[in-house]
C-alpha cells in the first residue's frame, strides 16, 4: 500500500465506442485511436492490463502525437512488469510534452519499480513543479522518500496529500504508518482510525491500527483491531498470531493458546507460528505440549538455530527426558559454542543424578563463554552455598551492583547470595536479600502469572463440596484394584523429596519424581463425560466407566516412567493433596503418604527458594493463606476418605530415619532393604530444589531453622504457629489420618 495514480484523462470528452455495422457489408467498422484508448481504459479498470496494452499500442500507432496515449501505455506495461518498455513510453510522452505532470509521475513509479529511487524522486518533483497539488505525485514522492529513510520529509508530503484529499484512505494510512515509523504513534493514531472509518472492510487498515495501538501499549484496543482482521481475512494466519501475541503481552497466556494454535494450523509450514506456540507453552510450564512444537520448528526451519535446540533441550529436561535434552544441548553448542544457556542447563542435568562436581564445571563453562552472564553465578551460589569461593562471591556482588541489571537475573542472584549468607550464619543479610528477591519476583509475575489467592480458595471450596461423604459412598469399588502407585504429597519443601529418595532406594520401588498426572486426570473429566465447563462441576456425574477409564489412562502414563519393571512407583507431587479425593477413588489400594513438618520451617524454606512456578512463595501473606487452605483440605480428607493415609513427620524422619523408613517400606508392601538408609548414594534423577540435600546423609540442621528468621518473619510465624497448635489439637495420633 502506498502509491496511487490519477487516471490521465484527455481534455476532451471521450466519444462512445462505435457499434455501427454497415448494412450492405455486415462488418464492423475499425475503431479509431480515441475509441481504442477508451477501450484500453475499460480493460485496465477490469485488471486486463495485457488487453489494455494492446489497445493503447494500437491507439499510439494510429495517433503517435498524443502524450496521454503513451503514458497510459506505460502504465499498462508497468502493471505487466515490463518496466523498460514502460520507461520508453514515458520518455516518448515527455519528448512530446516536457511539462506533462502525469508522464513524470508514471515515469517516477516506473523508476521506483526498477530500484532507481533517486531518479523516481526527481520525476515526482518535476511532476509537482507543474502541478504542486497533484495528489498522486505528492503521495508517491512521500512513499519513495520513506524508502530512502527520509521519514520527516516523507511525512511532510503525506500531510499535504491528506490536506488536499481528506476523503482518501490511502494517504491517511501512509501518513499514519510514517508517523509510527518515526516513533510518533500518538500522532499516527487519528490518521489510522480515520482510514479504517473510510474503508472499514480492508483488513490491512485494521492491522495497521492495531500495530499503532500496540506501540502505545493499548493492548486491549489493539486486540480489538486485530480481531477485526480475523473477520475480514479468516484464512490469514498472521491475523490470529497478532491476536494471540497481544494476549501474551497482556499476560493472558491461557487465552492466547487457541489463537496461536489457529495461526499454526492455518500456516503449518511456517516455523515462526510453531515457535510462538512453543514459547507460550513454556511460559505455562506445559512442556509436554511445547516439545512437538519445537520439533516442528526444527523440521521446518531452513537454517537450524542453536537457540531452538537449546529451547527443545530445556523442554525435554523439564519432562525428565534427560538423554534427549543432553543431545540437543550438544548440537546447540556445536552450532554456537558461545551459547551460555546450554552449559547452564547441562549443569542442572548433572545436578539431578547427584553429579555435583560435573554440575559445577558446567556452570563455570557457561561463565567461560559469557563472563557477564548472571545466572551461572546464581546457580553456583545455590550449589556451593557456604563453600562458594571468594572470587565467585565478589563477581556475584559486582553483578548485583550494576544498575542496568534486569530484575529477573537480579532476583536469581539475590536468592543465590541469600543461600551463601545463610550457610555462613549471616541471617540478617540473608533475610534482606530474600526480601528484595521475593519483591522482584512478585513484580515480575504480574499478569496471568500473578498468584491470586481467591482462585485457590475457589478450587478448595469446590473440592470440599464435590468430594463429600455421599460421593465416596457412591463411588466405592469403582476404581482399579492395582496397588502399584505410591502418592507422596504435602506442601513444598517439607521433605517429600527425601521420602521419595528413601523409597526409591529400595530395589522394588521406582521414584518417578514430581508428575502432573493427578492434575491431568482431574482436568480430563469433562472430556470423558462429554461435558463442557470446569472439571469440578462434572465430579457429581462420574460413573464407574469414566472412573475406570481415568484410572487406566493414569496408570498407563505412570508405567511409562519405569516400563513396569518395579512393584511400586512413586509420584512425589506436593499438589497431589488437592486431588487426593480423585486418586483415592481411582486407586483405592494405592499407598498414600502425607508428609508434614513444622509450618514455620516450611515457610522459611519456601521463602528462600527460587521457584519458577510456585508463585505464592514470594509473598508472606500468600504463604499464610496457602497454608491455611492446605490445613483445610487435609482436615476435609481426614473426615471423608475411605483409604488409609500414612503420615510422616520431617522432624521424626531426621531423628529416627530407620524407624520411619521401615514403616514406609512396609506400607508399600515390600520387605525391608538396608539400602533405604543409604538413600544419598542412590543414583537417580532428582528435579526439585532439594537436589543437593538428598545427596547428603541425614542431618538435623534444618529443624527449627525458622528461629534464625524470627526478627523478619515474626508475624507470619505467629499465624503459622497458631495453625500448628490447632492442628495438633484436632489430629488423631498414629500412622493414619
Amino acid at each position: 500500500m502506498g502509491h496511487f495514480r490519477v487516471h490521465n484523462a484527455m481534455d476532451q470528452a471521450a466519444p462512445k465506442l462505435s457499434t455501427t455495422v454497415s448494412s450492405d457489408t455486415a462488418r464492423q467498422e475499425p475503431l479509431g485511436p480515441q475509441e481504442l484508448h477508451s477501450r484500453g481504459i475499460e480493460l485496465a479498470a477490469k485488471g486486463d492490463h495485457k488487453g489494455a496494452a494492446t489497445c493503447f499500442a494500437q491507439a499510439v500507432a494510429k495517433r503517435p502525437g498524443v502524450p496521454a496515449f503513451h503514458v497510459d501505455l506505460a502504465e499498462a506495461y508497468r502493471n505487466l512488469g515490463e518496466l523498460s518498455r514502460a520507461a520508453a513510453c514515458c520518455q516518448m510522452a515527455l519528448a512530446l510534452r516536457p511539462d506533462y505532470s502525469e508522464a513524470h509521475n508514471t515515469f517516477g513509479l516506473t523508476l521506483q519499480g526498477m530500484g532507481n529511487l533517486p531518479g523516481a524522486v526527481e520525476q515526482f518533483r518535476r511532476a509537482l513543479a507543474t502541478k504542486p497539488n497533484m495528489v498522486s505525485a505528492l503521495n508517491n514522492l512521500g512513499v519513495v522518500l520513506q524508502e530512502l529513510g527520509q521519514i520527516d520529509e516523507a511525512i511532510t508530503f503525506f500531510k499535504k496529500v491528506v490536506d488536499a484529499a481528506p476523503g482518501l484512505f490511502r494517504p491517511r494510512t501512509n501518513l499514519g504508518m510514517a508517523l509510527v515509523n518515526a516513533g510518533r504513534a500518538e500522532e499516527a493514531l487519528p490518521q489510522l482510525q480515520e482510514a479504517t472509518r473510510l474503508q472499514p472492510d480492508m483488513a490491512v487498515l485494521h492491522r495497521n491500527l492495531g500495530d499503532a495501538l500496540k506501540g502505545l501499549n493499548r493492548e486491549e484496543e489493539a486486540r480489538a483491531a486485530y480481531l477485526e482482521t480475523t473477520r475480514l481475512e479468516p484464512e490469514r494466519a498472521e491475523n490470529y498470531r497478532d491476536v494471540g501475541l497481544t494476549l501474551v503481552r497482556e499476560g493472558q497466556f491461557g487465552g492466547a493458546v487457541p489463537w496461536l494454535k489457529l495461526a499454526a494450523e492455518r500456516a503449518p509450514e511456517h516455523p515462526a507460528h510453531w515457535q510462538n506456540l512453543a514459547e507460550l507453552y513454556g511460559e505455562r510450564d506445559e512442556f509436554t505440549e511445547a516439545i512437538p512444537c519445537w520439533e516442528r520448528v526444527l523440521t521446518l526451519s531452513p537454517v537450524k538455530q542453536a537457540a531452538t535446540y537449546n529451547s527443545l533441550g530445556w523442554a525435554l529436561q523439564e519432562e525428565g527426558r534427560l538423554a534427549e535434552a543432553r543431545e540437543n544441548y550438544r548440537i546447540a553448542l556445536q552450532l554456537q559454542p558461545d551459547l551460555a544457556p546450554a552449559p547452564l542447563h547441562l549443569g542442572a542435568i548433572h545436578e539431578q543424578p547427584g553429579e555435583l562436581t560435573e554440575a559445577e564445571a558446567a556452570f563455570r563453562a557457561a561463565l567461560q563463554v559469557q563472563p557477564r552472564f548472571p545466572l551461572p553465578y546464581a546457580r553456583l551460589a545455590t550449589l556451593l552455598r557456604g563453600k562458594l569461593p571468594a572470587e565467585d562471591l565478589a563477581a556475584l556482588e559486582e553483578r548485583l551492583n550494576e544498575p542496568s541489571l534486569h530484575p529477573q537475573p537480579r532476583a536469581h542472584l539475590l536468592f543465590g547470595l541469600a543461600h551463601v549468607l545463610d550457610a555462613r550464619g549471616d541471617y540478617a543479610q540473608a533475610a534482606e536479600c530474600l526480601r528484595q528477591a521475593n519483591a522482584l519476583s512478585v513484580e515480575l509475575d504480574k499478569g496471568e502469572r500473578e498468584y491470586v489467592p481467591a482462585d485457590h480458595q475457589r478450587l478448595v471450596d469446590g473440592l470440599v463440596r464435590a468430594f463429600d461423604t455421599e460421593f465416596f459412598a457412591r463411588t466405592a469399588g469403582m476404581g482399579l484394584d492395582r496397588c502399584r502407585p505410591v502418592f507422596v504429597f504435602g506442601l513444598p519443601r517439607l521433605g517429600t523429596t527425601l521420602i521419595e529418595q528413601v523409597l526409591a532406594s529400595h530395589p522394588q520401588i521406582h521414584g518417578a519424581g514430581e508428575l502432573r498426572l493427578a492434575r491431568q486426570s482431574f482436568e480430563e473429566i469433562p472430556r470423558l463425560l462429554d461435558r463442557h465447563g470446569p472439571p469440578i462441576e462434572a465430579i457429581p456425574d462420574l460413573d464407574a466407566d469414566a472412573i475406570r477409564r481415568l484410572a487406566e489412562e493414569h496408570l498407563e502414563r505412570l508405567t511409562a516412567f519405569d516400563g513396569g519393571q518395579t512393584a511400586r512407583i512413586v509420584n512425589k507431587m506436593p499438589d497431589n493433596k488437592l486431588y487426593l479425593g480423585l486418586l483415592a477413588v481411582l486407586f483405592p489400594n494405592a499407598t498414600f503418604i502425607h508428609c508434614r513438618r513444622n509450618l514455620r520451617d516450611v515457610a522459611v524454606s519456601c521463602w528462600m527458594t527460587d521457584f519458577r512456578s510456585i508463585r505464592w512463595s514470594n509473598d508472606t501473606n500468600h504463604i499464610a493463606t496457602r497454608f491455611a487452605h492446605y490445613r483445610r483440605i487435609m482436615a476435609h480428607w481426614r473426615e471423608v476418605l475411605l483409604v488409609t493415609v500414612h503420615e510422616v513427620e520431617y522432624e521424626e524422619t531426621v531423628g529416627d530415619l530407620e524407624g520411619v523408613a521401615q514403616r514406609l517400606i512396609a506400607a508399600c508392601g515390600q520387605e525391608w532393604d538396608p539400602a533405604c538408609l543409604e538413600f544419598h548414594r542412590t543414583q537417580r534423577s532428582v528435579r526439585t530444589a532439594s537436589v543437593t540435600q538428598v545427596r547428603q546423609p541425614i542431618y538435623t540442621k534444618s529443624v527449627a531453622r525458622w528461629k534464625h528468621y524470627e526478627p523478619d518473619l515474626g508475624q507470619l510465624f505467629e499465624e503459622l504457629g497458631r495453625m500448628d497448635r490447632v492442628a495438633a489439637g484436632s489430629s488423631e495420633s498414629g500412622a493414619t489420618i
